[in-house]
């Protein structure tokens, strides 16, 4: 038989269950089932989706425009799959839309990514999507014009989840235009029907490889679960820790909030016992029966986010929730209502980064909160960088914005100046991962800015001298020492003592990114916390 050149995508079963047949890796779409062919030896069988002709639904409209039926506008979609036994292993080919025939749980979730990996020369690579671990998670897909190494792309490895990659394979492949992405493994090569055990095998040969640990280590820091099977384990123990009211339980605003107008939060079943800071505890005792908690509705419960104009903005539970369960060498964490692996060695190298992070030698006033009217209040940051400045003698930014080509709008050089050159960042801590780590970015982008931007340091020096003279010249126009600077991150609501460690994992990396970057540029980095205190009685 002659060879054919080929375009093909391959998966690869978990190993079955006892009993289980290859039609139970299928979903329940209807298919028609074709034994192979006997000469090919192939242990195996084909699937194929029954499908009809559909009229596209922009028909009507050429129905109206020429005022009659036009004729022969017809969509069919194909979907086939070819499930065959290979020493013991299931493999999948899909065909047209055979992805969807195929139950997705059931497979190696990162078969085709790290087959991928393990093939292409990695100065030879066309795109890559990546998932950026942000305060909210973004998804992106970068492709160079020509053939490029991995760092044209400018992936940062200790945010960036990748999900898929193509390019040129390693010479003495024999495989052309590849890619892999999570499942996945995509390929073309000539080839003829008795050949597909023997691409199976190769296939699962460079799944098992470590080749790709020399240049795409990295791949293993972080990875998105998408393994049906292993999420629902996942969210089982997560349901578990909530009933039995695991500590380790936070919730937290899913993505960026405006803290100096929100008012408090609540929760389903308790809308108007607004509570000025999110716990995890107010949540649970909303809750009428704990041993029957489900993940649906978790999903379905609410926190409402409450701002000073009586708005209220509301998020699933579930999404809220941050966790983390140690499992063996990796530990898993869910995060914006996804699930993530997280290697143990690369949690050890931020934890020796934190390490090195200082607390710093100011002393800051405690957060007031109180109550009025019945409802728990506590200082907005804004209220409080007042009372601080006016209390410690420092000069106060906070809301003095300063101009500059390098970002798409003003930022402030920092809440809090002090005269010894301290450049104080100030966040609650009540707002949780998505607000702790953009302070972090905040104060990094902020101090890179002001060392590198000439232009930046004139308009800040203006805005200097209007809130007090004295101040301008602590940025000079010229000659910027940083090692005259230390950069502090002060987060409302916890003492320094317990801060770092109570720190969500995915704001520990931004935090450790920032201390890092800053650094390597001669900055002193710190971190402070500011507990909170009843307002005094006056």
């Amino acid at each position: 038989m002659a060879k054919s050149y080929r375009r093909l995508n391959l998966l690869m079963a978990k190993p079955l269950d006892d009993g289980q047949t290859f039609g139970d890796l299928l979903t329940d779409a209807p298919v028609d089932e074709y034994p192979l062919a006997g000469d090919l030896g192939i242990d195996g069988v084909v699937y194929v989706k029954q499908s009809t002709e559909k009229r596209p639904g922009w028909g009507p409209v050429l129905d109206e425009v020429t005022g009659r039926v036009v004729p022969g506008l017809a969509n069919r979609s194909s979907s086939a799959v070819l499930l065959l036994r290979v020493d013991g292993d299931v493999f999948a080919f899909t065909f047209g839309y055979g992805r969807y025939l195929i139950e997705q749980s059931l497979f190696v979730q990162d078969f085709g990514l790290r087959a991928a990996l393990n093939t292409l020369d990695e100065n030879s690579l066309r795109s890559v999507d990546l998932h950026t671990i942000e305060d909210q998670p973004v998804q992106k897909k970068s492709q160079a014009a020509r053939d490029s190494a991995v760092g044209v792309f400018g992936i940062d490895i200790l945010r960036d989840v990748l999900r898929a990659v193509t390019g040129v394979p390693k010479s003495g492949v024999g495989l052309t235009q590849i890619s892999g992405g999570d499942s996945m493994f995509s390929f073309s090569i000539d080839m003829e029907a008795a050949d597909f055990p023997e691409l199976a095998r190769r296939a699962k040969g460079y799944y098992e490889n470590d080749d790709y640990k020399t240049s795409f280590s990295w791949v293993d820091n972080v990875r998105k679960l998408k393994d049906d099977a292993s999420i629902d384990a996942l969210n089982a123990q997560l349901i578990q820790a909530i009933s039995t009211r695991n500590p380790g339980i936070m919730v937290t605003l899913p993505e960026i909030g405006v803290w100096d107008t929100i008012l408090g939060f609540s929760f389903t079943r308790n809308k108007d016992g607004i509570r000025p800071v999110i716990q995890a505890g107010d949540y649970i005792d909303t809750i009428p029966d704990l041993a029957n908690l489900t993940i649906e509705g978790l999903k379905r419960d609410r926190l409402f986010v409450h701002d000073v104009d009586g708005n209220i903005t509301e998020h699933s539970v579930y999404r809220c929730i941050y966790f983390e369960i140690a499992d063996g060498d990796k530990t898993k964490i869910i995060f914006d209502g996804k699930w993530y692996e997280v290697d143990a060695i690369f949690i050890g190298r931020i934890a020796a980064t934190l390490n090195l992070v200082q607390i710093s030698s100011l002393v800051f006033p405690s957060v007031e909160i109180w109550d009025e009217e019945g409802k728990s209040k506590i200082e907005s940051e804004g209220d409080y960088n007042i009372r601080a400045a006016a209390t410690l003698g420092y000069f106060l930014l906070d809301k003095k914005l300063v101009k500059t080509d390098r970002t798409t709008s003003p930022i402030e050089l920092c809440d809090l100046l002090t005269p010894a050159k301290q450049l104080i960042h100030v966040k609650h801590r009540k707002g949780g991962s998505a607000g702790l780590s953009h302070l972090f970015a905040q104060g990094g982008v902020a101090a890179e800015i002001m060392l590198g931007d000439k232009a930046f340091r004139k308009k800040a020096r203006t805005v200097l001298r209007g809130v007090n003279p004295a101040a301008r010249d602590l940025i000079p126009l010229d000659g910027v020492r940083t090692a005259d600077y230390e950069i502090v991150f002060l987060i409302l609501g916890e003492g320094s003592a317990t801060l770092k460690q109570n720190l969500p994992f995915f704001s520990k990396v931004n935090l450790a990114k920032t201390f890092e970057n800053l650094t390597q540029r001669g900055f002193r980095v710190t971190i402070a916390g500011a507990p909170t205190a009843s307002r005094l009685l006056t």
